[in-house]
C-alpha cells in the first residue's frame, strides 16, 4: 500500500474536507481528490461515501482510518525513538495540560525549564482529560498532565499533585446552613462531561448527598467563577481558579462538610513509549517542584 496515499486519506478524514486537507498537506485540493480515488483503485473498495460536497467514510474506509492512525502513530513514535537521543541543546517539547493544570500549575514550571534549557522549544496544549489522553495515545504530546483518572490499559496513571475545590456562590447568597436538598435544588454551573473538574466535582456532591437538578455545562473553570459572579447560580472549582474574584469580593465561598474537598491531579505515560530528554527533564522538574 502506497503510504502517501494513506497518508492523505487519514488526513482527509481527520480534516473532514478535502480543502483543509490539502492545506494540512501542502498539497493542491485536486491532487488531495486525485490520491484518494486512486487509493480506492488501488483497493477495489469504496472509503468515502460521497453526499454531493459532503462525505462520511464508508465501513471498509472506516477501518482503512483506524489502520492509519495507527501507522503514522507508530512513526512519530519511531523518530521520536531516534530522537531521544539527542542532547538538551536543542529539541522540541509538547505538553498537554487540562486546562486548570495549563492555566495555573504549569507556568512557573514552564518558566524554570526555559531557564534551564532555552534551546528547547515548548508547545502547550491545553483540553479536557479525554483529549489529553488521545492525544497521548496518538503520540502528539511528550507530558501529559491531567485533572481526572482515565480508564484505559494502555495509559500508565499517577498521582502528580492535589488541590483544593471550593463551592463558590454569588454574594448575595447567604444561606450558610443549606442542607443538601437546598442545595441540590439551586441552578449549578459545572464544566462539560469528559473533563476532570467535572469528574472531580459529581464525585465531591455525591459524597455530601447532593443531586443537581439544574445543571449549565461552560467550557472552563473561570467561565463557571464568572457566571457565578453574575448570579447564575454555583458552582465547584479548584480554589485557585476563584482565587481573584474572591479577593475582589464578587463571589464568595460556601462550605460544604466540615473538611476541605481534594481532588488528585495526575501524569500519564505510555509504559512502552520512549521517553525523550526533554520530557524527562520537565519530569523530573514537576517532580522536584512538588516534592
Amino acid at each position: 500500500m502506497n503510504l502517501h496515499l494513506l497518508r492523505v486519506f487519514v488526513t482527509v478524514v481527520e480534516a473532514n474536507s478535502f480543502s483543509r486537507a490539502a492545506d494540512l498537506l501542502g498539497i493542491s485540493q485536486p491532487a488531495t481528490s486525485k490520491a484518494v480515488k486512486e487509493l480506492e483503485h488501488q483497493l477495489d473498495t469504496v472509503l468515502l461515501d460521497r453526499q454531493g460536497k459532503r462525505f462520511v467514510p464508508s465501513a471498509p474506509g472506516q477501518a482503512l482510518y483506524d489502520y492509519g492512525r495507527t501507522i503514522f502513530a507508530l512513526e512519530r513514535e519511531a523518530d521520536e525513538a531516534v530522537k531521544s537521543y539527542s542532547a538538551l541543546e536543542r529539541g522540541h517539547l509538547v505538553i498537554g495540560a487540562s486546562t486548570t493544570i495549563a492555566t495555573y500549575w504549569l507556568p512557573p514550571s514552564l518558566l524554570a525549564f526555559r531557564q534551564h534549557h532555552p534551546g528547547v522549544t515548548v508547545s502547550v496544549i491545553s483540553a479536557n482529560t479525554d483529549h489529553i489522553a488521545e492525544l497521548l495515545l496518538d503520540c502528539r504530546v511528550d507530558v501529559a498532565l491531567v485533572e481526572g483518572e482515565v480508564s484505559d490499559p494502555r495509559i500508565d496513571i499517577r498521582p502528580w499533585r492535589s488541590e483544593e475545590m471550593i463551592v463558590v456562590a454569588p454574594r448575595a447568597f447567604t444561606d450558610e446552613k443549606a442542607d443538601p436538598a437546598s442545595l441540590a435544588s439551586c441552578l449549578w454551573v459545572m464544566r462539560e462531561r469528559g473533563s476532570g473538574s467535572r469528574a472531580a466535582a459529581e464525585r465531591i456532591l455525591a459524597e455530601q448527598q447532593i443531586t443537581p437538578a439544574q445543571v449549565i455545562e461552560v467550557g472552563s473553570n473561570e467561565a463557571i467563577v464568572q457566571s457565578v459572579a453574575a448570579g447564575i447560580g454555583l458552582g465547584l472549582v479548584p480554589r485557585i481558579c476563584a482565587r481573584d474574584q474572591l479577593a475582589l469580593g464578587r463571589v464568595r465561598k460556601h462550605a460544604i462538610g466540615s473538611q476541605a474537598c481534594m481532588r488528585q491531579l495526575y501524569r500519564m505515560r505510555l509504559p512502552r513509549r520512549p521517553v525523550s530528554q526533554p520530557a524527562l527533564a520537565f519530569e523530573a522538574l514537576l517532580a522536584g517542584r512538588t516534592a
